[in-house]
């Protein structure tokens, strides 16, 4: 086997290595703040007003608060009067962990206090308190139910209508303000979406406030706290790895946005409108938000680009069409780990001819290395005159050094694309196969498919022609094992990929290697 090949090998398996070093280096874990979460917990704090409401002045007294339930098939919310902001956001069909029961609640983390509305009209920007139009409220699937919140601050008169669908995390939203005085009236008006969280979690994804303008994704961290634009953005929120709370504005709306990441554990987003009222005048602002998981068909379905908040890495033109098919196989089969297998089979297929000419190639390259060696030796003083004549040899007998390695080399953006979707997509979350493999984007609790693919993979070193150097032959031999460790801690769906590619190569190898004895 020519040096250059197990080159190119040995740079293919380091960048399998370190690529999910890689991420922990440049997206490092983010220290617990577990004291200051617990404090939330216990008293949650409202978020700061927009950019732009300067408070002034002495708040209003404070109002006794009301809360009010919401019950569809896919959530149950917990409404507070203090601004009709939301308390609590219980996903019914998503865990807390993935080793314990308790369903995901968005208000701890990235809807905290969210939907809240401000008004500013007297130089003081304060939560509007309302009154409910009702305390409990149930949605069945295919049907629809408002919820009206009235208050009256400062001579205004505010009106929010809440609209719920079941069956859906869309919550359109109206809010009236009305001058109910003889004077005019200036002001603004403004709902926030709040988070506890802000930077990167301990696997490298982005958490805290995201915004979609016209023209691009932006993503706030600490090291670039505060972004705000004064046209409308497409939408406008807060996210973590797997779950997304969003403001979606109406089109042609005269709002303004801003975002904003005060600590790591404080962020907040969201849009405001002015007004200008004449005695009896009247202003109505719409706007829709989406609170739920980032379920690429979900979110692809609303046309406004929210897939786009799924951080599927480096080789997301990949990623993405992986996502689609193991979503279309597991409608039809049921199994995560099962459709992984058929798009195992699919890319190994679609990758067949350059197998068969890699291995034809290293079996021929495996014929010439008697007078491979014998030209080194002959030139050996003579480097140039020596690279001539074994690319003369090489055209000679019509092989290639470095195509045996092109199998390996193309699988390298594969890999990468699908550990980006097994540790991404929340549809992988959670997601059995069978026997012990309980989540296919978690390891493997027992190591027992990365020892399974390390001896498949040894299996397959074993098929494949190699050079007459025994030095060369034993390093490629040591692969197996350094894969073997590399797997260990790789997520299970990957490990059971690996597997079953090699599974494949090694009766591919059977198959090409026999041929020729046929012949």
């Amino acid at each position: 086997m020519d040096k250059k090949l197990i080159i190119a090998i040995i740079l293919s398996m380091g960048v399998l290595f370190l690529y999910p070093y890689a991420l922990q280096k440049f997206y490092p874990r983010q220290a617990a703040k577990p004291q200051v979460k617990e404090a939330q917990k216990e008293a949650p704090s409202a978020p700061a007003p927009i950019s732009g409401a300067k408070e002034q002045g002495q708040p209003s007294a404070p109002v006794k608060e009301e809360f009010i339930t919401v019950d569809t098939p896919l959530f149950t919310a917990v409404f507070t009067s203090n601004g009709g902001a939301i308390r609590k956001w219980e996903l019914k069909k998503f865990a807390q962990t993935r080793n314990r029961d308790g369903r995901i609640n968005l208000a701890d983390a990235i809807s905290r206090g969210s939907l809240k509305t401000m008004l500013e009209a007297k130089g003081v920007s304060e939560p509007v308190a309302f009154t409910a139009s009702r305390a409990e409220i149930t949605v069945k699937d295919g049907e629809k139910a408002e919820l009206v919140f009235t208050g009256v601050k400062d001579g205004l008169k505010i009106e929010k209508v809440y609209t719920f669908s079941g069956g859906s995390y869309i919550l359109n939203t109206h809010v009236n303000v009305i001058n109910t005085t003889g004077q005019p009236l200036k002001g603004r008006v403004s709902t926030l979406m709040a988070s506890s969280i802000a930077g990167k979690d301990k696997t490298g994804y982005h958490t805290g406030p995201i915004v979609k303008t016209k023209d691009k994704l932006v993503r706030l961290t600490e090291k670039e706290p505060h972004k705000d634009g004064a046209e409308a953005p497409v939408w406008i929120g807060t996210e973590d790895k797997y779950f997304l709370s969003v403001l979606i504005p109406s089109k042609d709306s005269r709002m303004s946005w801003s975002a904003d990441v005060a600590s790591s554990v404080s962020s907040n987003a969201g849009i405001e409108a002015p007004f200008d009222l004449a005695p009896g005048g009247k202003t109505a602002l719409s706007y829709s938000a989406f609170l739920g998981p980032k379920e690429y068909d979900l979110l692809l379905k609303q046309k406004i680009g929210l897939d786009e908040a799924i951080e599927f890495g480096l080789f997301a033109i990949m990623a993405r069409p992986f996502l689609v098919v193991l979503n279309f196989f597991e409608r039809y089969i049921g199994n995560y780990g099962i459709a992984i297998l058929v798009l195992t089979v699919i890319i190994k297929v679609l990758f067949y001819p350059l197998t068969k000419h890699s291995m034809t190639s290293m079996n021929e390259m495996k014929k010439i290395q008697p007078q491979l060696a014998a030209l080194k030796e002959k030139y050996k003083g003579n480097k140039e005159k020596m690279n001539k004549e074994l690319m003369e040899l090489y055209k000679r007998y019509k092989v290639n050094p470095v195509s045996g390695c092109l199998p390996m080399v193309l699988q390298i953006p594969v890999f990468i694309a699908l550990y980006e979707v097994l540790y991404v997509a929340i549809e992988l979350r959670g997601a059995p196969f069978y026997l012990w493999i309980r989540d296919l984007s978690d390891k493997d609790p027992y190591y027992i498919t990365p020892l399974l693919m390390g001896a498949t993979m040894f299996i397959q070193q074993k098929m494949t022609p190699t050079s007459v150097d025994p030095t060369q032959a034993k390093m490629m031999l040591i692969m197996p094992v350094v894969f073997t460790f590399m797997f260990l801690n790789f997520p299970s769906g990957l490990v059971i990929y690996w597997l079953v590619n090699n599974v494949l190569s090694i009766a591919q190898q059977y198959y090409i290697q026999r041929a020729p004895a046929k012949a």
